[in-house]
């Protein structure tokens, strides 16, 4: 069964000068030439609890980390410190687990907002649209329901990637281990969110992260991406990552087939041209996103992934290419021997880890072939 939120249409056509990003995730061309070799962003963990089971998770299962041996509150600011001499400008939480069900977050936010650093946070959202569960996790800073913990996130100037694989209840209960209660907290997150003014803003400050496109969701994905678009909620379409419970070949079983892939793209793409969200002159300019539709991922040209154990990575998308360990050197040398740090200047960095797997290599040429006819 089907369960959409009620939420009104912000835009039918996209006005002149609309950014195509969620704020502080990516960034332009002049911000890529001006700060070349600077660390702009980080992707980090915050804890490794999460009380979802998803199946395609890309942290669980995962070859990395030593649970044993997490990285604790007091390392992640000593890493936010180091990282700003460097000029970090954002950090996007990723897991391992889900930030909100894990200790001290609000104050870790907090913490980030006096360092003028903007977070970016996925999460599923069950927190968020569960009472109960906002009060057993953050009722020590006075904050006990949903709306008090979304004002709060609001106030620390946080965007929101709001986990949204699926308007089937069965198929998202499914894409998250099986709770079929999950969909109606998360439709309420989105509810608060948007109640807070998280989709008023340009660029916006809420996403729908329907990722990763797998054979269970991918008939309705652009569906879903109309429906937040129009509503000025960025989304993240792309499909799964060479990671944890998808890594090896085990992204086979779920990726859908090449052609399928590429409809869902050209559709994207030619929804955007018509609705002025971006000209066809524009795409052909920035090359097609890895993110259907979004703007080019330039990750791996201007930040590293911190995972939980305190490795570094070039990026999330795979656990292959490791850059150093935060244990054993400084954040500043590892940067700087990376190559991430090689790539500095590049505006579109397509992706290093999917490129070849989830996502075939002659997909951003005959995007732009079928949209161009």
């Amino acid at each position: 069964m089907k369960v959409i939120p009620e939420i009104p249409v912000k835009y039918s056509r996209f006005p002149d000068g609309y950014v195509n990003d969620i704020n502080g995730w990516a960034f332009d061309k002049e911000t890529i030439i001006k700060n070349k070799g600077k660390l702009l962003t980080l992707d980090i963990d915050y804890g490794s609890y999460c009380s979802l089971d998803c199946p395609a998770c890309f942290k669980k299962e995962n070859t990395i980390d030593d649970f044993k041996h997490e990285l604790q509150f007091s390392d992640l600011v000593e890493i936010i410190l180091q990282a700003k001499q460097l000029g970090l400008r954002s950090v996007k939480f990723l897991g391992a687990g889900d930030p909100f069900e894990n200790s001290r977050f609000i104050e870790f936010l907090r913490f980030l907002k006096q360092q003028n650093v903007i977070p970016l946070i996925f999460t599923k959202g069950h927190v968020i649209g569960d009472d109960n569960l906002v009060y057993k996790y953050f009722s020590e800073y006075g904050i006990y329901t949903g709306y008090e913990l979304v004002k709060e996130l609001n106030k620390c100037n946080a965007s929101i990637m709001l986990g949204f694989n699926s308007f089937d209840d069965e198929i998202q209960a499914t894409m998250v281990g099986g709770n079929i209660d999950y969909i109606h907290l998360r439709n309420k997150a989105l509810q608060l969110l948007v109640k807070e003014g998280f989709n008023e803003t340009n660029p916006t400050r809420l996403a729908l992260a329907i990722n990763p496109v797998t054979i269970l969701n991918i008939d309705e994905v652009f569906e879903i991406y109309r429906w937040g678009r129009l509503r000025n909620m960025y989304c993240i379409v792309t499909p799964s990552m060479i990671a944890g419970r998808a890594r090896d070949k085990r992204w086979v079983t779920i990726n859908p087939a090449e052609h399928r892939l590429i409809k869902l793209y050209v559709d994207i793409y030619r929804f955007n041209i018509e609705t002025n969200l971006q000209t066809l002159e524009q795409i052909k300019e920035e090359g097609v996103s890895s993110y259907a539709g979004g703007h080019p991922c330039n990750q791996v040209a201007t930040g590293m992934y911190v995972s939980l154990s305190g490795k570094v990575l070039t990026c999330p998308g795979s656990e292959e290419n490791i850059e150093g360990d935060y244990w054993e050197d400084s954040l500043e040398n590892i940067w700087l021997s990376s190559e991430n740090h090689k790539r500095s200047g590049t505006f579109n960095s397509y992706c290093i880890a999917k490129d070849g797997k989830t996502i075939p290599y002659s997909l951003y040429e005959n995007i732009l072939i079928e949209i161009s006819i």
